[in-house]
């Protein structure tokens, strides 16, 4: 290989291996003592036809770095697969509880009606009432209250304590949480980002149609179609898999 058709090699390769400018393929030549050339003698060096082993330099690179962004692009895929799979929520759980009233001092003290629980399983528990309400009733006995002093809304009524086997007023009140339930929009998010970095990943590697969809219970179909070069590399690649099976 002549001088000449060494820089020649070594511009090629700079300007398509690492992507450097004439400008740049002329100052690295200065700073590794290659020599001192113009812009355009780089620009006329840039023009020519690579040497095959240039070429496959080139192609090999160029492979490497769709490999390495197809694999860039499935880490992102599995971390949003495991995004979709921790995405849950608090969900808070609800229930009836009584109304409940403060003794003003301008009412002490005050004479309302006696109450006590009546749990799950219990008659006087309304129809409505479900494990996870808190129902009290009104009982025969009567509470003398102070002000400070708290008691169900319908106690008194007309001046009067509530007759037994009433019910208070209610509210929907929080009680609790149900930790870590599924959280849809968290997961149809994370759904979502799946299906861009499997387009992504097709992309880098050639595959030219992709089709990506998502079923009902939230899992992703994907159908690829190849170009016909990558599809007869594969073919090719399986059946030299099995030749030395046998």
């Amino acid at each position: 290989m002549s001088t000449r058709d060494r820089r020649v090699t070594l511009a090629l390769k700079w300007h398509h291996l690492d992507n450097l400018s004439a400008r740049e393929v002329r100052d690295r030549f200065e700073s590794e003592g290659i020599g001192d050339y113009t812009v355009s003698t780089i620009r006329d060096y840039l023009s020519e036809e690579p040497a095959d082993a240039v070429l496959e330099q080139i192609e090999n690179e160029h492979a490497n770095v769709r490999l390495q962004s197809a694999e860039r692009y499935e880490r992102l895929y599995q971390r949003a697969r495991e995004a979709e799979q921790n995405a849950t929520t608090d969900e808070p759980i609800t229930a009836m509880v009584p109304q409940m009233r403060t003794v003003s001092q301008s009412e002490e003290p005050l004479r309302v009606a006696d109450w006590e629980r009546a749990p799950p399983g219990d008659d006087r528990r309304p129809e409505w009432a479900d494990e996870h309400d808190v129902v009290v009733v009104f009982v025969d006995d009567a509470r003398h209250l102070e002000a400070g002093d708290e008691y169900p809304a319908g106690a008194r009524r007309g001046g009067y304590p509530a007759r037994p086997g009433t019910l208070p007023e209610f509210r929907k009140a929080t009680i609790g949480v149900e930790r870590d339930e599924p959280d849809p929009k968290g997961r149809a998010m994370a759904r979502s980002e799946q299906a861009k970095y499997q387009r992504e990943k097709g992309d880098v590697l050639g595959i030219y149609s992709t089709d990506i969809n998502m079923n009902v219970d939230g899992e992703l179909e994907t159908t690829v179609e190849l170009d016909s070069a990558t599809a007869a590399a594969i073919r090719e690649a399986d059946l030299g898999e099995d030749v030395t099976d046998e």
